[in-house]
């Protein structure tokens, strides 16, 4: 069974884990190894990849909620797409990154889009860059 390993972005992990009440909650299988996460795969639903579970980043008296739950990869005209379930809409998919280059091991080139970037109200903006990941297993 293989994983998505990623980190998300290092920079926010640190900010999360420097916050006094920040607290970063593994769901539903996840797996920290040191700085990156393990979301174990899931059935398939469609083209791509899909993984569960979720990573929970909270803070500042519950004003920082960010909710990264089921990954997926998704082929798409130009690249890939790192998609995770809509934290506003348990049925809905919310495009959160693109994917300049993924060789069904190694993505790179990782950016949040708009809709990515609106999860996190304000310091982040589309384009900004995310940390690269693998599938392993």
């Amino acid at each position: 069974m293989s994983a998505l390993v990623w980190g998300v972005k290092e920079s926010l992990l640190r900010y999360v884990s420097r916050t006094p009440d920040g607290r970063v909650d593994l769901v539903d299988g996840v797996v920290r190894h040191g700085d990156v996460f393990a979301f174990p795969e899931a059935a398939p639903r469609g083209a791509g990849l899909r993984f569960r579970g979720a990573v929970v980043l909270t803070g500042h008296g519950g004003l920082m909620r960010v909710v990264l739950r089921d990954p997926g990869l998704l082929p798409v005209a130009g690249g890939w797409l790192l998609e995770i379930t809509d934290p506003d809409d348990p049925h809905e998919r919310l495009p959160f990154a693109e994917v300049a280059g993924f060789d069904g091991r190694n993505g790179s080139g990782v950016t949040l889009t708009g809709d990515g970037a609106d999860l996190f109200f304000g310091p982040y903006e589309a384009g900004t860059p995310l940390d690269a990941f693998a599938v392993q297993g």
